[in-house]
């Protein structure tokens, strides 16, 4: 009892233990400080701008903030579809002050003009006050005056004037720089700066386009006459019937016109722009961040970033237009868009020229192979690996080559068994010990092989000393029977049973073959095969009524008939025999003699008797006769018939009128049965 008790209380123990490893993280989990963050996007979630900003922003704090567990939620104004107004400026800054209410944020995250704008326009904003960390905001008039303190982030400072200094050095002269948008807030913005950052010493003309519709926007720009165009923002653009549409078909579209193309943002590099001095927006998002870290580990608030610019130029467009990309504006310039290494651009030839180093290589390495292992490859090819004596298929290529050939197939008895008793290895043993007894036996003309598991078979060559052959394998088989054989210490008696031909070349083999089985089958040491054209008509007419039973079987033209049995005194009938018979194609009757012994070989037997069990008792069902039925002793030995036919008398309520003859009683063993 006490020891019972011990062990169920280390079982506690170790569960206490068990329990306290798994609730562990939890609790390691809930010791991290929550943090809620809000962002609100100017634009919709797909936007690539917006999200490649957003992710950006959201791995870095995580990176930057592991002891915090911070939970983000997520607003988007989609103002590149719905145009800000003040009453959906006033309608989403209640949602957000009634959304948020009982669950107030520690920061909001807004990214772009229109966000931030919302939230800090005139007495409109929530009640509540909490830090706000802003990226990709052009306007920089929300780093100063009464917002100068307040919020905190990342300006997407376009470098206005090297964009301009690139489009000189681009451009031909007399020619313009024309900037182009959306209308939007943004764009609006940005060519605010623009106005503000021009020289007087440019040499182009500046002019300035803007619409919100695709079609409107390039018949502006086709009137405008030739010059270099400029992106300032085009996300809000639309169809003619005010269907938002993808910055990848917007772009295609300008693209077409055929003119040079600079942007401000790495989301606008597609193809056909030749590139810019870029902002980006991974960097954007990864510098608000830093942001937020300041003010959420006690910094004050009203840290500003400025991001700076990249020159980005793709190769296919810098070729195309003909840009000299070696000029000193370019130093710095990052090339995208590279041409493919040899192998991408010409990848047919390529292929071609690697497979054809690939066929040289295995062809001189096949070769060399070949030649130094052709022998033993033909060795393989012909050779029993376990014995070492020639194979089958070296046996029929003999054969072909022989004028009048004998061959005996000699098969160990009970190998299996040896196998099972003794092991493989015992096994293996044996068959190399009786390969070298029989080669040293047999004379010079003869040939010896293994030819399958445990058979061997011994060939001559000369047809003329057949009757020799004969006595030589008698007295092989009794000599080897006479003896034991020892292998790993034990004693091994063998007996042997053999099948001698000496037919043509086709059929030696399967001939002997066949009368190597009616040895097995008739306990004889050997059998010599010698009725070749009587059991090649019978093979034939085998097989014909092998096809013909089976016919007959599928459509049902095996039918019961009935042979009275006449009572020698009264001269009655009233009993009747019922004997097989199978209606021929052209409707003859067949009796049992031409196929019964073909369906006992061809597995068709059982089929047959249950067939004839189901006809010949249904045949009496309702009427006042008896009958006999013929089962065979084999028939007496499958259940599954004896079942079938117990089942069919139950059925039919015909065992009183039902006599069962049994056709033999020599093969009877249990009579029991």
């Amino acid at each position: 009892m006490h020891r019972i008790k011990l062990k169920i209380n280390k079982l506690n123990l170790l569960l206490y233990i068990v329990s306290f490893m798994l609730i562990q993280p939890l609790y390691a989990a809930d010791l991290r400080q929550p943090l809620d963050v809000l962002a609100i996007h100017s634009y919709h979630q797909d936007y690539p701008w917006t999200e490649s900003q957003y992710n950006a922003y959201k791995t870095q704090l995580i990176k930057l903030l592991p002891e915090y567990s911070i939970n983000f939620s997520t607003e988007y104004l989609d103002t590149k579809r719905i145009t800000p107004s003040s009453t959906y400026r006033h309608f989403f800054l209640d949602y957000i002050s009634k959304k948020y209410n009982k669950n107030k944020p520690d920061l909001i995250y807004v990214t772009d003009d229109n966000a931030l704008s919302f939230i800090l326009s005139g007495h409109q904003k929530p009640s509540w006050k909490v830090p706000v960390v802003f990226s990709g905001i052009n306007n920089t008039g929300f780093g100063k005056g009464e917002y100068k303190g307040i919020v905190a982030g990342v300006f997407e400072i376009k470098d206005i004037q090297a964009s301009i200094d690139m489009a000189n050095t681009i451009e031909e002269k007399d020619s313009r720089i024309i900037f182009l948008g959306d209308g939007g807030v943004t764009d609006v913005a940005i060519k605010e700066v623009i106005r503000n950052s021009v020289s007087e010493k440019n040499s182009l003309e500046v002019v300035y386009l803007s619409d919100a519709t695709l079609s409107l926007l390039l018949d502006k720009l086709n009137t405008i006459g030739k010059g270099i165009v400029v992106i300032t923002t085009i996300g809000r653009v639309h169809d003619a019937d005010g269907n938002l549409l993808e910055l990848k078909s917007i772009f295609k579209a300008l693209t077409d016109t055929g003119r040079k193309i600079l942007v401000m943002e790495d989301s606008y590099l597609f193809p056909g722009v030749l590139g810019g001095y870029v902002t980006s927006a991974r960097i954007q998002g990864e510098s608000a961040a830093d942001v937020s870290e300041h003010i959420i580990r006690g910094g004050i608030a009203g840290n500003i970033k400025d991001n700076i610019s990249e020159l980005v130029l793709s190769w296919p467009e810098a070729v195309r237009f003909g840009v000299d990309i070696k000029k000193s504006v370019f130093n710095r310039a990052k090339l995208i868009n590279l041409p493919a290494p040899l192998i991408e651009q010409y990848p047919e030839l390529i292929r071609w020229l690697l497979w054809f180093v690939i066929v040289l290589v295995l062809a001189l390495v096949a070769f060399i192979f070949n030649v130094r292992n052709k022998g033993r490859l033909l060795q393989e090819q012909y050779t029993d690996l376990v014995t070492g004596l020639p194979n089958r298929v070296k046996l029929r290529t003999d054969i072909n080559s022989a004028g009048s050939p004998c061959l005996s197939i000699i098969d160990i008895n009970n190998f299996k068994l040896i196998n099972n008793l003794y092991g493989l290895n015992v096994g293996d043993a044996l068959l190399k010990m009786l390969g070298e007894k029989l080669r040293h036996y047999v004379s010079n003309n003869y040939l010896v092989y293994r030819v399958g598991g445990n058979q061997f078979a011994i060939l001559n060559k000369d047809k003329s000393s057949s009757p020799s052959f004969y006595l030589n394998i008698k007295n092989l088989l009794r000599d080897i029977q006479n003896n034991s054989y020892r292998i790993d210490e034990l004693d091994i008696n063998l007996t042997l049973t053999a099948g001698i031909c000496r037919n043509e070349r086709e059929f030696l083999i399967p001939r002997t073959e066949q009368a190597l089985q009616q040895a097995k089958e008739n306990n004889k040491d050997y059998v010599v095969f010698e009725k070749h054209e009587q059991d090649t008509a019978t093979y034939r007419d085998n097989i014909i009524w092998a096809k013909k039973l089976s016919e007959a079987l599928t459509e049902k033209r095996i039918l019961p008939y009935f042979q009275p049995i006449v009572h020698n005194k009264s001269g009655e009938r009233n009993k009747y025999e019922a004997l097989a018979r199978l209606i021929d194609e052209d409707g003859t009757i067949v009796p049992p003699f031409f196929f019964l012994e073909t369906a006992k070989t061809t597995r068709q037997y059982a089929m047959l008797t249950k067939i004839m069990i189901e006809k010949a008792l249904k045949s009496v069902e309702h009427v006042d006769i008896s009958i006999s039925i013929n089962l065979s002793v084999d028939d007496v030995r499958d259940e599954k018939t004896i079942s079938f036919f117990k089942s069919k008398l139950k059925e039919y309520q015909v065992a009183d009128k039902v006599i069962v003859e049994l056709t033999e009683s020599e093969g009877i063993e249990n009579y029991a049965e």
